[in-house]
């Protein structure tokens, strides 16, 4: 018997707004897993190691891996991802090692302003393996940081402030590093152009990350970005923003939440806030007459073959399927299916606590994908109306520090500077500036499939997409070095100088259907994370006037990799503003 699997697994994969179509049939559940096993998703094609952390559908065992794979088990290996993002060099000056096949020759003498290095990493898994690799800055009157592996509760990679520091780093401080096996461990060091010409001080003005504080890291840099336009700015943003968690949605999602493209994110917005996201793609949805967000895509009369409520393994999914036919009988797969995220009033409660505790932080909330999950049927264009639309604004009103301040009609906000857009402290210090949340609509209604209307909102904190000049446009694929090549081919063309609009980089890979019922976005994106910073700083990629001003993942981390990689840009590529 035909067991049709590869035709569910597409009609589960949710896309955002396509309307799927069947695809062929397997011949077997074998051929299928043989199929996931021997052509495992591109995620990792940038590393010579192919490790079970580079699987995203999570079936590959020792048996099936490559020889490399399985050697990379029996060691402790990766790759030290060194950005030197200021105007100084790093020169070494010595180390050792005991252990460690390959430490002492990985590092290079110097590390020049601006530069990129990846630095390959090899111990022997014993708990005495330890290796130590200093460098100083002769700009700053020698002084040193130490790279040190140590084997012992590890592996563990940590950076020594032995008399350099920098903000959040103090002299004397060890800093550790996140340990990813067989991949890329990023860390960045970036001040201003203009600091070897200053009289710098590190502790207020370098800027290392992992160290960043990312809760606070607009402000930190608000002195050196104040008059920088926000077309001028880069900022980390999150994809799907809302899609942590499952509170609800279809039933065939629900039957088995861990396996479809619901799960964008592993923490929540406001978690995500304090890692350092500025950006968030919030997509509403009326979920039993309450505002959530959601993760939906319309399908338009799949045809599923019998047999599929038969596949073992599938557990409550095989019992949804079954509802829709059951035994030989044809099923058919039409309508909306997905699944709920966070609640809006959860993330309007975390939005105002961050912005509470964090004075000077900017948050761009852009709200698109409206859908009404209660009454939408089988109707692919049902778009929120404009009377709910006004609901969910009205509701949305609870967000404090929403950007009232800018009541020009029609403004381009990309054109306003960050002191224009951030408002000014009550005490009048121009240094000090409180939060802002810009409430961004790019939809249309379900009454006419015109935009939204915001004239009952004037003045609130709420602008038109149309407002907000920038380029924003998704790889749809899930090889990595596919994704790679489109977005930053997409840069070159429409970012070519500072003063275009905004570029909006799509770092994010597109589950293909046949991993679905196994895999994880999530999977995929901490992959393609991963590469980011090796992609981003590698040399000649970036320049000060092409790069991006969102950098928008899934999977963002908690550990600051993401928002130090970002954030750097704002102190070594953007425009530098006069003392205040």
């Amino acid at each position: 018997m035909l067991l049709p699997l590869k035709p569910l697994v597409a009609a589960l994969a949710l896309t955002g707004s396509t309307i799927v179509q069947a695809a062929p049939l397997f011949d077997s559940v074998t051929a299928f897993l043989t199929h996931l096993t021997t052509n495992p998703p591109n995620a990792a094609q940038h590393l010579d190691l192919k490790t079970p952390s580079s699987d995203p559908t999570g079936l590959n065992t020792i048996s099936t891996l490559s020889s490399s794979a399985q050697s990379a088990l029996q060691k402790n290996q990766a790759y030290l991802l060194l950005i030197n993002a200021t105007p100084f060099t790093l020169r070494r000056t010595g180390g050792h090692s005991y252990q460690m096949p390959a430490w002492d020759n990985s590092f290079p003498d110097l590390v020049q302003p601006g530069q990129s290095v990846r630095v390959y990493i090899e111990a022997k898994t014993h708990k005495d393996d330890a290796a130590e690799m200093r460098y100083v800055v002769d700009e700053l009157g020698g002084r040193e940081v130490e790279f040190q592996y140590r084997g012992r509760d590890g592996p563990v990679l940590q950076v020594a402030w032995k008399s350099l520091a920098a903000v959040n780093n103090p002299v004397g401080s060890v800093r550790k590093l996140v340990w990813h096996q067989g991949n890329n461990v990023p860390f960045v060091l970036a001040a201003a152009p203009s600091a070897k010409n200053t009289n710098f001080d590190p502790t207020q003005e370098l800027m290392a990350s992992p160290g960043l504080p990312t809760a606070g890291w607009m402000k930190q840099g608000y002195e050196r970005m104040h008059c920088l336009k926000l077309r001028e700015i880069s900022l980390p943003g999150t994809h799907n923003s809302g899609m942590s968690l499952l509170t609800g949605g279809t039933p065939l999602v629900k039957a088995r939440p861990e396996s479809v493209q619901c799960h964008a994110s592993q923490m929540t917005v406001g978690k995500q806030l304090e890692a350092g996201a500025r950006w968030f793609d919030v997509r509403p949805v009326i979920a039993g007459g309450k505002w959530a967000t959601g993760h939906y895509t319309f399908f338009n009369g799949i045809k599923l073959p019998g047999g599929l409520d038969k596949i073992p393994g599938l557990g409550d999914l095989a019992k949804e399927i079954g509802k829709l036919g059951g035994g030989d009988k044809e099923m058919v797969l039409e309508g909306w299916q997905g699944g709920n995220g966070q609640y809006i009033a959860d993330i309007v409660r975390e939005v105002n606590e961050f912005t509470e505790k964090n004075p000077g932080e900017l948050v761009v909330i852009n709200l698109s994908h409206g859908l009404n999950t209660d009454t939408f049927s089988r109707n692919p264009n049902a778009h929120l109306s404009q009377q709910e639309w006004e609901k969910l604004m009205t509701q949305l009103l609870a967000v404090k520090n929403r950007a009232t301040h800018i009541t020009q009609p029609n403004v381009d906000l990309t054109y306003l500077s960050l002191s224009d857009l951030l408002p000014p402290s009550d005490n009048g210090d121009a240094s000090r500036r409180g939060s802002a949340v810009l409430l961004v609509v790019d939809d249309v209604t379900s009454d006419n499939n015109q935009r939204v209307d915001l004239s009952k909102f004037a003045n609130q904190g709420f602008f038109f997409r149309g407002q907000l000049a920038i380029f924003d446009s998704y790889a749809d694929t899930n090889n990595l070095n596919d994704m790679i090549s489109d977005q930053f081919a997409k840069m070159q063309t429409h970012r070519t100088k500072a003063d275009d609009a905004m570029f909006l980089l799509s770092w994010t890979l597109t589950q293909p259907p046949e991993t679905t019922i196994i895999g994880s976005i999530v999977k995929y994106a901490q992959d393609a994370n991963m590469a980011l910073g090796e992609k981003l700083w590698a040399q000649g990629r970036m320049t000060r006037q092409t790069y991006p001003n969102v950098v928008s993942v899934d999977a963002f981390d908690g550990d600051g990799e993401v928002a130090g990689l970002v954030a750097a840009i704002n102190w070594w590529l953007t425009g530098e503003c006069p003392a205040l």
